[in-house]
């Protein structure tokens, strides 16, 4: 099942003993697209700290009630190694949490790209052309060497410009992501004034040819022309309907 990744951060979150907040932002692995780790707002429960996540320690994701229950209880999340509010994951830190929950099987489900196939109905546009799946480099207990930085905020993510090879295309509104696989598979682009106004694309991202952090710049191979042969969506809403 395809969700839009705004929707999550909607949802509360609760561990077995009582709620925990809301989730603000997700940590994603740049080369697959694997969702890592939720970051939870806590508000005023414990503050100055990042409460993560992983998807693996989720029991249930309800809908209905927009909440997701974890397996752990409060005491077992306020223990954990903290992570200050106003500082990155570091690779130490992040091996540190993997230990404390027992996540050593985090990477099961990072599948590359042409492993996984794809998901969904929606027709991929240029992906003859997709990049090659890069190797995820990790040790043998699944975990990042230190010196490896592979993880991005989906919220920082998001705004980001993004450009056809012969000219730019929008901006970054939102990610659609598996929720069997927790994968980032699509994001949702809404189209520049320059272009047509008020208009969304989605591209898969396999399309994705490279992608400048620094800069804030993400290229598709694939030309404008291409692009806007497409029908696009008028509404956000639309989107998940195409893979009913």
């Amino acid at each position: 099942m395809m969700r839009l990744t705004s929707q999550l951060k909607q949802f509360n979150i609760h561990a077995t003993d009582g709620e925990l907040g809301k989730i603000k932002d997700f940590y994603f692995d740049d080369r697959n697209w694997e969702i890592r780790y939720a970051i939870v707002d806590t508000r005023k429960w414990l503050p100055g700290r990042k409460v993560l996540l992983s998807p693996n320690s989720f029991i249930e994701v309800d809908e209905t009630n927009e909440s997701v229950n974890v397996e752990f209880d409060k005491l077992m999340i306020r223990n954990s190694p903290p992570v200050p509010e106003n500082e990155d994951l570091t690779k130490d830190k992040e091996n540190h949490l993997i230990d404390y929950f027992g996540w050593n099987s985090y990477t099961d489900n990072a599948l590359p790209h042409a492993e996984r196939g794809l998901l969904g109905t929606f027709p991929i546009i240029g992906l003859e052309n997709e990049r090659p799946p890069e190797e995820p480099h990790l040790n043998r207990n699944g975990r990042y060497h230190e010196h490896d930085n592979y993880l991005r905020s989906e919220e920082e993510t998001n705004d980001f410009k993004v450009h056809a090879k012969d000219g730019k295309i929008g901006r970054i509104v939102d990610m659609i992501y598996d929720t069997s696989q927790w994968i980032i598979e699509y994001i949702v682009v809404r189209s520049s004034k320059s272009i047509v106004e008020n208009e969304f694309y989605i591209f898969h991202t396999r399309q994705i040819n490279t992608v400048d952090w620094f800069e804030k710049d993400l290229y598709i191979n694939d030309s404008l022309e291409g692009i806007l042969n497409n029908k696009p969506f008028q509404q956000k809403e639309e989107i998940l309907v195409s893979f009913e």
